[in-house]
């Protein structure tokens, strides 16, 4: 059964206070009440829905990282069609459909991306999810430290376009090619 439209914009609503106050005072520093009174509910409305801000995280983390394994599907997809002409660029992929529905909830995902209350947060199991996706992918098996490194920088391109509000053009990735290259030599 569908979701009652006042559920979502309620949902919605504490969601984005959340998402809005732990940007500003980082995760630690944030109240249950501050996000009744920033998504303008009282706290049982809140107790509703999540039993308390780190169930609230859980649920934020799953959604998106559900988001996000169908973003990199996207990616991987594009990669397979052979109806291409030619290898889709990234900065194609940073302007397609899936990638650009992922930024309207840049708030929510910066927000997510810096919590840091245990080794499971968010940004580990994207790194996880992008590492293990991308392995699948191409066959190659990566040590720790080569998923380390990839993990990351696939960490830090997303986190860039989200606080820039702004995708990389293809001289931007040509000059990243350019300089990873030869610094890896």
């Amino acid at each position: 059964m569908a979701e009652d439209l006042r559920v979502k914009r309620t949902k919605y609503s504490i969601k984005r206070a959340f998402a809005s106050l732990v940007n500003e005072k980082g995760f630690a520093n944030v109240t249950v009440k501050e996000i009744a009174e920033r998504a303008i509910i009282n706290r049982q409305t809140f107790y509703n829905y999540y039993q308390d801000k780190y169930d609230l995280t859980e649920q934020l983390n799953d959604e998106y990282l559900e988001q996000m394994k169908g973003v990199i599907r996207a990616r991987l997809d594009l990669l397979e069609d052979d109806r291409q002409p030619f290898l889709p660029t990234l900065s194609e992929f940073y302007r397609s459909k899936p990638f650009s529905n992922l930024l309207k909830s840049r708030e929510i995902i910066l927000a997510l991306l810096s919590i840091q209350y245990d080794n499971h947060g968010f940004k580990q199991r994207l790194e996880q999810l992008f590492v293990t996706a991308c392995q699948n992918h191409s066959g190659i098996s990566l040590d720790n430290l080569g998923a380390y490194i990839f993990g990351n920088f696939f960490i830090t391109i997303i986190t860039y376009i989200l606080k820039s509000n702004q995708r990389p053009s293809d001289s931007d990735l040509k000059q990243l090619r350019k300089m990873l290259l030869a610094i890896t030599k």
